[in-house]
This record gives C-alpha cells, structure tokens and sequence, in this order.
C-alpha cells in the first residue's frame, strides 16, 4: 500500500509539473521558448569526451536545459550532448562516413558547424583534412534529437567542398557555405560557394564566389529578413604586388545575396595585409555584429577584429584591438560570436597568442551591442588553436560556454576538450 501511494504521489506531481509548464510559457527577449526551468548556477571547466576529440561549434538547446558540441572523434564526425553541468547526456560518431585515405596517409573527417532544426533534430556540416583532393570531400549530416543519423549527402567529389557553416532557412530546408579545392594559386574558378540543400539532403543549387585567386572562402553565414542570405569570409588580394602568392594575405568579405544565391551586394575591407571575417550574427535593430582580424602593420600580428555592419555591407562602427605594447610577439583573433538573450551585449570568444604561434589560449570578450564599447575581456588557461573552431553560447543563467583544450592543444594527439562556464562577466571557478 505505502507503495502504491508513493507512485500515486510520483505521477500526481508529474501531472502538476506538466500542467505549471504548459500554463507558463516562457519567452526571452532573444525569442528563446520554454527556459522557465533551466537556469542551474554553475561554474565549471571540465574535460569532456575523452582524449584527443576537438570541438568546432556549440549550440543551446532551450527545450531540455541542454547544450551540443559539433567537432570530431576517432577521425570522425561527431555531436556530444551535455547537461547544464557539463555531464554527458551522450555521444554520437557519424561512423557510416569513412575515414579518408589518401596520398599522405591517413586523414580525418570534422563536424565544423552545427544547428538545431525544427523538428529537434540537427544539421551538420563537414570538412576533411588534408584538404588534398586524394582525401574526398565533406558532407551535410541530418540527425534526429538523439543524433541518430537520418539521412547524409555527399558534397561534390569531383573536386573536394569544405563545409564551413549550415542553417536552417525560413522555409525549412538548408543553406551551406564553404570553400572548394581549386587547382592553383591562380585561378578563375572561384573558391568560395554556397549551397541550397533541401529537406531531404538534395543539393537544390549551387553558387561560386570570388576573385583570381585561390583562398577566396565563406566562413559564416545568416539569413536576411527579406529571404536572402549574408556570408563572410575572407578574399585573397589580387593584382600587382600580390597575384596570389602571399598566403593569407586577404581582406574581410561581406556577400549580401537573393534567395537564390544570385549576388545583391559585396564589401571587402582591409589593408595589405590579414584581414578576415570570421562569424556573424543578426542584431535586433536589423544590422549585423562580425568577428575577424585585422593587422595594422607589417610589423605587428593580428589584431581581434567587431564590426557592426549593415544589411548592404556598410560599416556603422567598428573595434580593433590595440597593438600590444610588448612588441611584435602577441596577437589577438575574434572568431565565434553570441548575442545574450535581451540583445543588448555581442559576447565573442577567441584567442591571444604569444610566439611561438602554437602558445594558444582562449579569450573572450564582451562588447555593447549598441556602440563599440568593449565591456569586459577575459584570458583563460589551457589551450585553443587557430585551426580549430571557437564555440561559445549563453547559458540559462545568464552567463556563458565555450570551448578549449588541456595538454598541449592539437601538437599533442592526447589533448583533451574541455568546456568552461562562466558567469555573466566571464569569471571562471578557477577565480
């Protein structure tokens, strides 16, 4: 009987916690639904998924109180699910996809960037390295709420496309951007690309961008209130002085297209040397917030790189970071963006690095979203790399996730990821 009552017990409090949810639906100002629940205060830095994975993205799931990281494992495609603590829920590799062989040996195939859609599930997209054309190409990845795969597409293997980023668009199915394989440093064939695929994994288009040059590439991508899409990237220097030759000698690239990929607006903006876009995001005024580097000087390294730009490509303002005064040895580079959830503060995490070039560590900074003034910045132990993505997004309570690595970052095969949360003013545990 006592049995009987506790079940009773059991179920009617279930009952009233479904009834209290559906009757109070929740809203943020960043539009977020059903997060009256979550909101766990923590602050943690913990390795996750075992010893040599990278993460690449990181997205918020506002259903479940739940985070998802998109990178790779055991030369893979791979998601990881986690709790509000940073626990594992679960882990999901992309097995069916082979690991590449090719010219050099052994490759690997990464999930570079990562969505939720509609129906809960996820889309994914994928690059390989070596970028060699003996190694294959990436692919656009369908999984269901438990990262079960639901149906994979092949990119076009008759010269290899990189996926860099993938969303979901207003009218369901999804919009990829990336680089291909060119063959030569100067070529007519335009590097840069962005594809329509539909619900089902068709490839529905495809669109080529750029100049003569052969780095020419999309790394972020948004859809524009009027149906068409925003990439940036970056776009190698042409013409005298340069011809291609000069790697990353490129400036920041903004492409405003129609819903058919047809070009409506481009800007580029940078001096002789590096410059580049990173990220984007879309603010609530209707502009946008854009990560990258830029560098002053010949003498100097990069520099972190906001700029706030409208739908046309035209800067409103704009915030670099000041040359260190220590001399040339230091750097600065922007490369995820976020926006907190009353839209009034661009969180953005990166790195600084000292020389020599693999002495990486994260940073973050966080900047009002109305001008460019920089709020706070802070640097965090550990390890990052300048090849590998910089996820981060705003936690339940307020403050923020975002990725690194322990032990020795990728010149050590052992590195292990590690997620750090924050506060709302990026303080650590560890403080």
């Amino acid at each position: 009987m006592i049995r009987h009552i506790s079940l009773l017990l059991v179920f009617g409090f279930l009952f009233w916690s479904c009834e209290d949810e559906t009757d109070n639906p929740s809203t943020n100002a960043a539009g977020n639904h059903n997060i009256l629940n979550c909101g766990l205060d923590t602050l943690f830095s913990k390795e996750v998924g075992g010893p040599g994975n990278t993460g690449y993205d990181l997205i918020r799931l506002d259903n479940d109180c739940s985070y998802v990281l998109a990178g790779k494992r055991t030369k893979r495609p791979w998601l990881l699910k986690v709790d509000e603590s940073g626990n594992e829920v679960w882990s999901r590799v992309f097995d069916e996809i082979p690991q590449p062989q090719g010219d050099f040996g052994e490759g690997y195939q990464f999930a570079t960037a990562v969505n939720e859609t509609s129906d809960g599930g996820f889309i994914l997209c994928s690059s390989v390295y070596p970028t060699h054309p003996s190694y294959g190409t990436g692919y656009v990845i369908k999984a269901d709420s438990a990262g079960h795969t639901e149906w994979l597409t092949e990119l076009d293997y008759s010269r290899p496309h990189h996926g860099q980023d993938i969303i979901q668009t207003l009218e369901g199915d999804y919009l990829l951007v990336g680089w291909w394989y060119v063959n030569g440093a100067v070529s007519s064939q335009k590097s840069a690309f962005m594809a329509r695929i539909g619900e089902g994994g068709s490839i529905k288009w495809t669109q080529r961008f750029g100049g003569d040059c052969d780095e020419d590439q999309f790394n972020a991508v948004v859809q524009a209130d009027d149906g068409g899409f925003i990439a940036v990237g970056e776009f190698e220097h042409e013409g005298d002085g340069f011809n291609c030759s000069f790697y990353g000698y490129t400036d920041l690239w903004f492409v405003k297209t129609d819903s058919e990929g047809n070009m409506v607006q481009e800007a580029k903006y940078g001096g002789a040397y590096w410059e580049r876009a990173t990220d984007i995001v879309s603010l609530p005024d209707g502009n946008y917030a854009v990560s990258g580097r830029k560098r002053h000087t010949k003498q100097h390294p990069i520099n972190a790189w906001l700029l706030k730009m409208s739908s046309t490509g035209s800067i409103l303002w704009e915030w670099d970071e000041p040359d260190y005064s220590t001399g040339i040895s230091r750097g600065d580079e922007l490369r995820a963006l976020s926006l907190t959830d009353d839209g009034q503060t661009i969180i953005s995490m990166g790195f600084k690095y000292a020389m020599p070039i693999d002495n990486i560590e994260p940073k973050v900074w966080a900047f009002n979203a109305n001008s460019s003034t920089l709020l706070w910045t802070n640097n965090y132990g550990g390890e990052a790399s300048d090849n590998e993505g910089a996820g981060i997004v705003n936690t339940f309570d307020g403050g923020f996730l975002f990725l690194g690595y322990n032990d020795g970052g990728l010149a050590n095969m052992s590195h292990h990821l590690r997620l750090t949360k924050t506060d709302s003013e990026g303080n650590t545990a560890h403080e």
